[in-house]
């Protein structure tokens, strides 16, 4: 495990398809301290896809040097990147060994953990978060510490994140050129719901819906556990978009067009001045902006919903809808979710007014990567898997089992 003392600054870099954003922290007593921040338009990714890998390249460095203006960091240090894939796929597993005659302990909750992890080997695929899940003694799942506990043969059950093979190798390619080495990468829209869901609604059940530029993406928590997730293909672009066909406007007024008067509840059907260039000014009513903009939310909010219902577990168990990302920040969102979820929804903020991050969801999965990145354990495991790499993994399993059997 990384020993985070005070001299081992921390670097995170979250790319997006709009933005490129680097954060350098160290923890202090505990408590995290923010030693620098960049962040800037991004170039060289469209729709979750590396298309031009020297413009990306660029942009890594640059806005590493903005963050790292006090030069607090070397790159030599620790380094974790997000990752948005649009082939997201999970897999529950389950391993079981002989316990003995002993009873269970420590050592042989770490080889079935080793046994867990090595018996997941998908083609073209790599494993980047795994969560424990439960242990079962004698086939019966447990619900108290197990151990001490004597039986014949002990199961595990995780729920393990996976994204393209190549896609990392992308990133990896780009960051190779900046002399940065990623020790991990995360899931973005992961990352986002650890930022976002309070300890509360991990355990009552509740969907993080992360909209973001190119793509939503959605993970559902039932029990403290990650139960769904999904990478939807439609976001804040689409809605830029319909509003520069509709409006015969080009897509920079579409967007400023949407962030100064979009809204999702019907008004009084005033009439507004749209565009920047002060001789190609329109005037349009309200009532048409939303005439445009509400369906495209509805139709992401409609896919996502009939996403989730599709899957028997989430479904039953979904009593709460969160909402974040850059394109959240609409108003009447709220409502219109729990109009088409029929859930109580709010917009997921960061409580402390005092903070840049207060009333930015396009930084959820930011800050979710810090919590990622403190929590780090590297897996020794994967060191001795052939053709693996390394394993990113959510908490220490001793860890888990103290705070899952407390």
């Amino acid at each position: 495990m990384f020993n985070l003392k005070k001299d081992n600054p921390i670097t995170i870099f979250d790319i997006g398809n709009s933005k490129i954003t680097c954060l350098i922290f160290r923890i202090e007593e505990n408590k995290t301290k923010i030693l620098g921040l960049g962040h800037k338009k991004n170039k060289g990714i469209i729709k979750n896809k590396i298309y031009d890998y020297e413009l990306l390249s660029k942009e890594i460095n640059s806005v590493f040097k903005i963050a790292n203006k006090s030069e607090s960091t070397k790159k030599s240090n620790i380094f974790f990147s997000s990752i948005t894939d649009n082939n997201i796929y999970t897999k529950k597993n389950y391993s079981e060994l002989k316990a003995g005659k002993l009873g269970i302990t420590k050592k042989i909750i770490r080889e079935i953990y080793k046994k867990n992890i090595s018996d997941i080997n998908i083609k073209s695929k790599q494993l980047i978060h795994s969560f424990p899940y439960s242990f079962y003694l004698n086939n019966k799942e447990v619900v108290d510490n197990p151990i001490g506990k004597k039986c014949n043969n002990i199961g595990f059950s995780s729920f393990n994140v996976f994204v393209d093979k190549p896609l990392i190798n992308e990133f990896e390619k780009c960051y190779d050129k900046n002399k940065i080495k990623i020790k991990n990468f995360y899931d973005s829209g992961i990352a986002s719901s650890l930022a976002n869901l309070s300890e509360n609604e991990k355990n009552s059940g509740t969907v993080c819906i992360d909209i973001g530029y190119y793509s939503s993406k959605v993970v559902v928590f039932l029990k403290n556990k990650i139960i769904y997730t999904d990478n939807i293909p439609l976001a804040g672009i689409d809605v830029t978009k319909d509003l520069s066909k509709g409006l015969e406007i080009s897509e920079e007024d579409a967007e400023l067009t949407k962030i100064m008067h979009g809204n999702l509840h019907s008004s009084y059907n005033e009439t507004i001045e749209i565009g920047t260039d002060s001789q190609n000014k329109k005037k349009i009513s309200r009532n048409l902006l939303l005439g445009i903009i509400k369906p495209r939310y509805e139709e992401i909010l409609e896919i996502i919903r009939d996403n989730l219902f599709d899957n028997l577990h989430a479904r039953i168990g979904i009593n709460n809808i969160v909402l974040t990302g850059g394109a959240s920040k609409i108003y009447g969102l709220e409502s219109l979710s729990s109009q088409l979820f029929n859930r109580k929804s709010r917009i997921g903020k960061i409580e402390n007014a005092s903070s840049f991050f207060h009333n930015k969801p396009e930084f959820s999965s930011l800050l979710g990567l810090v919590e990622l990145s403190k929590n780090h354990r590297i897996s020794e495991i994967n060191e001795q898997i052939s053709g693996s790499k390394v394993v990113s993994v959510f908490d220490k399993i001793e860890n888990w089992i103290e705070d899952s059997y407390a």
